[in-house]
């Protein structure tokens, strides 16, 4: 399975704050933090090119968007390695619209972010995003999970679900035939409420932090 990798001008070793304006760049094969992955998916994944971008320039540059597109349909990836961007907010926000980008053209992107990324909230819906550390320190934890799901998919196994296979909700709802009525299965429940037991909602609602004024 073919895969392209994106990273900014920190990870793809142009340099740090100071190169944050760098312009999108494609390199054949892998560069920088791209090694550890390609280590850790063959034979199953080859990644066949390496996108790099300063965070400053893709975040202030609406062409960006259509140039990874075109890089898309050059290299035909069959999946997307975003990242992982841990708790960087800028970075974080590139890795998630590259997700977007890839989910709109039918390639299945993955990510890794630290949960409380700016970029967790927006762009979670449009890939498989896996929960980091706060910082690079997490690097090689983060490898082995993004790893594990994508050679998970490689090999076309199901993804069951976030906490079976370790990644982010997504926030999306599939609906499907349980083979017990709807009036069962909340009678079932409420049962196991009362009763103290475990239950699991078919229906979870958001959770908003109470900020004091």
């Amino acid at each position: 399975m073919k895969a392209i990798h994106y990273i900014n001008q920190f990870f793809g070793q142009i340099g740090a704050e100071d190169k944050a304006d760098y312009p999108l760049e494609v390199r054949d094969g892998i560069v920088g933090s791209g090694a550890a992955f390609q280590a850790a998916l063959q034979p199953e994944v080859e990644i066949v090119a390496t996108i790099i971008c300063g965070d400053n320039y893709f975040n202030e540059n609406e062409a960006v968007k259509e140039q990874i597109a075109d890089v898309f349909r050059q290299y035909k990836p069959e999946c997307i390695i975003a990242g992982p961007a841990f708790n960087a907010g800028r970075y974080g926000m590139a890795c998630g619209e590259v997700c977007k980008i890839a989910d709109s053209m039918g390639i299945t992107a993955f990510s890794g972010m630290f949960p409380e990324n700016p970029g967790v909230d927006i762009y979670r819906q449009y890939g498989y995003i896996v929960p980091t550390k706060n910082s690079a320190v997490g690097m090689r934890a983060a490898v082995k999970a993004m790893s594990s799901l994508i050679k998970k998919f490689a090999s076309n196994q199901e993804l069951i679900g976030p906490d079976v296979d370790g990644y982010i909700k997504r926030g999306v709802r599939y609906q499907y035939h349980t083979g017990v009525m709807g009036s069962k299965r909340a009678v079932d429940m409420l049962m196991a409420k009362l009763k103290g037991e475990p239950f699991e909602t078919e229906l979870p609602m958001p959770v908003y932090d109470k900020i004091e004024p």
